[in-house]
């Protein structure tokens, strides 16, 4: 693990003994040398024993033991994992709400952890929102005004908004608002975060196939089922929309939501069309004059000072610097979200990359407003250009 990545964790062990104290929790109970008695322990989570080495993989992810900091002293222990379907494929509770840095009661017996309850974590600035969503109102609008929530203030976290085991929503990505878990994340990096790099103990990244940073941030299916969940529901907990990004427009075909077009430039992308490429899925806020099109998606991207890293912003595909998108997606950018603009200047992707939707699974889903779907348009945002669409939502 580099020396950066140990010491904020190390700091977050700290932060979380110390939530333990004020929160009430004096010292933990030893664990006992009886390893059938029953305990309570006052515990920071440190992640998975191994994790980025060639042997901790989803192979093994039944047998994974898990780091603890208890009493002053980091503890490795085995942990159950849940129901297992007709496939043999288990569901692992507990693992979907462990967050490494954050503070738990552990329930364990038999010298297995049977039960966490997370402890607060202590609290997040949470941004002022330039735009904001209404859970549950299925228009056009609403779907794009909630998809601007999360830009700026979330990285892109492969595998984030995926569940632990990476098959299907994580817990965020099936709540009501952004999470203080993207917040919380964002605010302790800069621009020097890397989300992935060529040593997978030193990562972000889920060499070994399961997502233990999950709840961190976002990659481009599950922002894209986050925007979903919250332009569909009301309340939390509900079945998620987390797809793969490749097939995502087609399922929302499936779904009888709309249908399938060619994205090219000679067809153009209207706002709130959803496309999928190969390995990828974004939304669109629609084609300007010049061909160019404005883009929401979490996509990695290099910051100011040379780093991979990236997240939920407005984007633009075009030719060059001068397409009337990339003037558009900079200017809001700057305007409104300059704590990120400070570490992440916009990108800027040509059409063969983001307009191509080879033979297959790919494609432009367009929302279906004519009442048969599950979204209208009675503000006529489809018919927008871009930079209408976003006075709109900025309240310009």
């Amino acid at each position: 693990m580099n020396l950066d990545k140990l010491k904020k964790l190390f700091k977050a062990a700290a932060l979380g003994a110390a939530i333990l104290c004020q929160a009430g929790f004096g010292p933990a109970d030893e664990l006992q040398e009886d390893r059938d008695a029953s305990v309570t322990v006052n515990a920071v989570y440190l992640g998975v024993a191994g994790y980025g080495t060639a042997q901790v993989n989803r192979e093994n992810m039944t047998r994974f033991l898990y780091r603890f900091f208890i009493d002053g002293e980091e503890k490795e222990l085995p942990m159950v994992n849940g129901t297992a379907d007709a496939a043999g494929e288990y569901d692992y509770p507990l693992q979907n709400r462990l967050k490494e840095g954050y503070p738990y009661i552990l329930e364990i017996s038999g010298g297995t952890v049977r039960d966490v309850k997370e402890l607060d974590a202590g609290e997040v600035r949470m941004p002022q929102l330039p735009v904001r969503g209404t859970p549950g109102v299925r228009t056009v609008r609403n779907f794009l005004a909630t998809a601007m929530e999360p830009v700026g203030t979330t990285l892109y976290m492969y595998g984030g908004g995926w569940d632990w085991q990476d098959k299907g929503s994580a817990v965020q990505a099936r709540t009501i608002g952004i999470s203080p878990d993207w917040v919380r994340f964002f605010s302790s990096q800069d621009a020097d975060y890397n989300y992935k790099t060529v040593v997978p103990a030193e990562s972000y990244y889920p060499y070994g196939g399961y997502n233990e940073y999950y709840y961190a941030g976002l990659d481009c299916s599950g922002y894209a089922g986050w925007v979903l969940y919250n332009t569909l529901n009301r309340t939390d907990g509900e079945e998620g929309y987390v797809r793969d990004s490749s097939a995502f427009a087609r399922i929302l075909q499936g779904y009888g939501w709309g249908s399938m077009a060619d994205p090219g430039l000679q067809t153009g992308v209207c706002p709130g069309d959803i496309v999928s490429t190969d390995g990828h899925v974004w939304i669109s806020l629609g084609t300007c004059d010049d061909g160019s099109v404005v883009i929401l998606h979490s996509s990695p991207s290099v910051s100011r000072t040379g780093h991979p890293g990236g997240g939920v912003r407005i984007d633009a595909v075009g030719f060059d610097e001068s397409c009337e998108a990339y003037r558009l997606a900079d200017r809001y950018m700057s305007a409104f979200y300059p704590e990120w603009y400070s570490r992440y200047p916009v990108t800027l992707r040509g059409p063969a990359a983001y307009l191509y939707c080879p033979a297959g699974m790919t494609g432009r889903f367009i929302w279906d407003v004519s009442g048969g779907g599950v979204l209208t348009d009675p503000e006529g945002i489809r018919q927008m250009k871009p930079e209408q669409v976003l006075r709109s939502l900025f309240g310009e």
